[in-house]
């Protein structure tokens, strides 16, 4: 492993669970929690700027690349360092970062002495873990809109915690049965404690999630390597939007002269996926997208890889209104992802559960579904284990600019070369246009262009979803560590395009995508001067 992803992977289990790195001590994935205390933060900060400088490697070289990745990670793990500071300002940071940790728990290697005893000490750990929220959250600087997104996280886990973990207690091997369920008890009080103290936040806090026009735009070019501002990539959104509008009506005309593509969409919609039948659905367009992958050609399909369809684990629900998808991990021994898919909440209004099943439609599930499996999110990853050295850190490294980017170009390229101009083609352009709307939206947000419900309404108003959903997509781009990521698909989808414009001529599409695809993950601005060199 590269010295920096080895440092940052030993100072933050977070991390290390992120990139699939194993805790030593019980050959299995890390369970412990992060330190908040300012001589840690102190710690990493020093070892992230000893990091810093420019790269002194010749442009376009591969060692050039790797220099240019860490400092793209310097920059943006010193604006959450710096300026998210997520452990003092969002209370679903501890719920989710805990959540993560109980979630990455192996029930079958719970018998083994050595993984049981990693456990309990977890369990002995969580309830002082949640219960430094109160010290490190001071509701001056807390933004009431994370507080409420606490409340329905922190109640997930206490489900997961007085459920599901309750039921792992039989397994512990010895006199630990004893313990972890005391141990379980705290924890349970802890979540509760948490759960009212977040409530009282989204009262009282007065914090603001936007991080301003200065952080955004350093976010572009020092993270992303782009040469764009804050204004040309709000009127990039804006020019994105109306394109796609009239791609939308330009379409819709060619399928039904007698509606609108709004008419259309909404037919398309109202055949809605039973919320029973959620699971089976993704499942078989999964199996599907990757046939089409073969059959096309689109990109090779290494052996021995495999992405598993599951529910989204609940504590994670309601900041995910669809679901989740976790590629496989950098240093993963396996090459199988999960995709998670968020159930329709049992308790759910008749109206709420409809507009559920309505989002999850036939068609929208075999759009998102090549984004996310084959050949989009779950391949990619593979190539990117497979393209890289262990020891470099583009094995390490992943920029959302070229993974989200990747993603959406695939549904361009799925429209291309398997659906053609059909309803299926409607309803992804009708996408695009909810993607272009994010780059308004995220800089809007953060910039003070945009309010809150403001974005909501435009979700709303130019797609057609419903407010749930919209809301919850709004609720996303708010969060600790999204800004700029909601515009990295339209910008990353447009890059991917040029590279093929520019590179593919007289080769194979599933040769040039393995070309693309065998660097890693790295900003594509940066990809775009090795490819001049390796491709001509």
């Amino acid at each position: 492993m590269h010295e920096l992803a080895a440092a940052l992977v030993a100072a933050d289990p977070v991390t290390a669970r992120r990139v699939g790195a194993l805790d030593p001590r019980t050959g299995a994935p890390t369970l412990d929690l992060p330190r908040t205390d300012p001589e840690h933060l102190a710690g990493l900060e020093a070892l992230l700027l000893s990091w810093s400088g420019e790269a002194t490697a010749a442009p376009g070289t591969p060692a050039w690349l790797e220099q240019r990745c860490v400092g793209a990670e310097v920059a943006v793990r010193l604006v959450e360092l710096r300026v998210a500071r997520p452990w003092a300002r969002a209370p679903y940071w501890y719920v989710e970062t805990l959540g993560d940790a109980l979630a990455a728990v192996r029930p079958d290697l719970l018998p083994d002495e050595g993984y049981a005893a990693s456990y309990v000490h977890l369990l002995r750990s969580a309830a002082g873990f949640l219960a430094g929220a109160r010290e490190q959250l001071h509701a001056a600087d807390v933004p009431p809109l994370w507080a409420e997104l606490a409340v329905p996280a922190a109640e997930g886990l206490r489900s997961m915690v007085t459920t599901d973990l309750a039921a792992l207690t039989p397994r512990l091997p010895g006199g630990l049965h004893t313990l972890a369920e005391l141990l379980l008890r705290a924890l349970a009080a802890a979540v509760e404690d948490l759960l009212e103290h977040s409530r009282t936040l989204a009262s009282t806090g007065g914090g603001t999630w936007a991080v301003g026009e200065a952080v955004f735009t350093g976010l572009l070019r020092d993270y992303h390597c782009l040469d764009l501002g804050v204004d040309e990539l709000w009127e990039h959104g804006w020019a994105g939007v109306r394109a796609a509008e009239e791609g939308l009506v330009e379409l819709a005309a060619e399928l039904d002269p007698g509606r609108t593509w709004q008419e259309q969409v909404a037919a398309l919609r109202a055949e809605r996926t039973p919320a029973q039948e959620f699971l089976t659905a993704y499942r078989s367009e999964t199996e599907r997208a990757r046939r089409i992958t073969l059959e096309h050609d689109l990109l090779t399909v290494p052996p021995e890889e495999a992405c598993v369809v599951e529910p989204l684990p609940e504590f994670r629900r309601a900041g995910l209104p669809l679901g989740e998808m976790r590629t496989v991990p950098a240093y993963a021994r396996e090459h199988v992802s999960r995709f998670f898919i968020t159930p329709v909440d049992p308790h759910a209004t008749p109206e709420r559960r409809a507009g559920h099943e309505r989002e999850n439609c036939p068609t929208f599930v075999r759009s998102i579904v090549g984004h996310e499996t084959y050949p989009g999110h779950h391949l990619q990853s593979v190539h990117h284990q497979l393209g890289t050295d262990e020891e470099s850190f583009l094995r390490f490294f992943r920029m959302p600019l070229f993974v989200e980017g990747w993603g959406l170009y695939v549904e361009d390229l799925l429209e291309e070369t398997a659906f053609g101009r059909g309803p299926q083609a409607l309803f992804a352009r009708r996408n695009r246009l909810w993607r272009a709307l994010r780059v308004v939206i995220d800089t809007g947000l953060h910039t003070g262009r945009t309010d809150h419900e403001e974005a909501v309404a435009l979700l709303m108003g130019r797609t057609g979803m419903d407010r749930r959903m919209a809301t919850g997509e709004v609720d996303r781009y708010t969060r600790h560590d999204n800004p700029t990521y909601p515009s990295t698909y339209v910008l990353g989808r447009d890059l991917f395009h040029r590279l093929r414009e520019r590179f593919g001529a007289g080769m194979p599409l599933g040769r040039l995508h393995d070309a693309l695809l065998a660097h890693g993950s790295p900003p594509l601005p940066l990809l775009e001067r090795v490819l001049e060199h390796e491709l001509g």
